[in-house]
């Protein structure tokens, strides 16, 4: 008898043929992993782009001290370079703006007459949507223009 019980451990475990994953299965999981990480990735990237394109529009005014630290850094700029750098920044920053206060009622009126002319098309209930749709994209994208600054 020890013989017996001597052969049969030696014998490797042999995985009963059910018990072994699927091919099939293991490649389903793998690619339910990959386009998970894929729609997170992407999901991330597009909040991250999205809020560094919008934070300059939202506030102008701090835009030359950003851009500064960053040519500062990347350049390795002095102090006098940087106070100047910084000086050209404030200066085509003012230039930008009075374009935008010379410009932004025309493009607010044609907002305007965007978001009438698709209204007009619509029922009550997809005009409500589109109306409030419209309103939120144009304060995200679109804000007020800021007020001259007074040197």
């Amino acid at each position: 008898m020890n013989e017996n019980v001597a052969a049969s451990s030696n014998a490797p475990l042999a995985i009963p043929r059910a018990a072994r994953p699927r091919l099939g299965v293991r490649w389903l999981v793998w690619a339910v992993i990959f386009c998970s990480g894929t729609a997170v990735g992407a999901g991330v990237t597009l909040i991250v782009v999205t809020k560094s394109v919008l934070w300059p529009l939202h506030h102008p005014d701090q835009v030359p001290a950003r851009i500064t630290a960053r040519l500062k850094s990347k350049l390795d700029l002095d102090n006098q370079q940087t106070r100047r750098v910084e000086s050209i920044l404030h200066e085509r920053q003012a230039a930008l703006q009075a374009i935008r206060r010379r410009t932004q009622p025309e493009v607010e009126a044609e907002l305007d007459r965007l978001e009438t002319q698709i209204a007009d098309v619509l029922d009550d209930r997809q005009r409500g949507n589109w109306r409030r749709s419209f309103q939120s994209w144009r304060q995200k994208w679109v804000p007020p223009i800021p007020p001259a600054r007074r040197e």
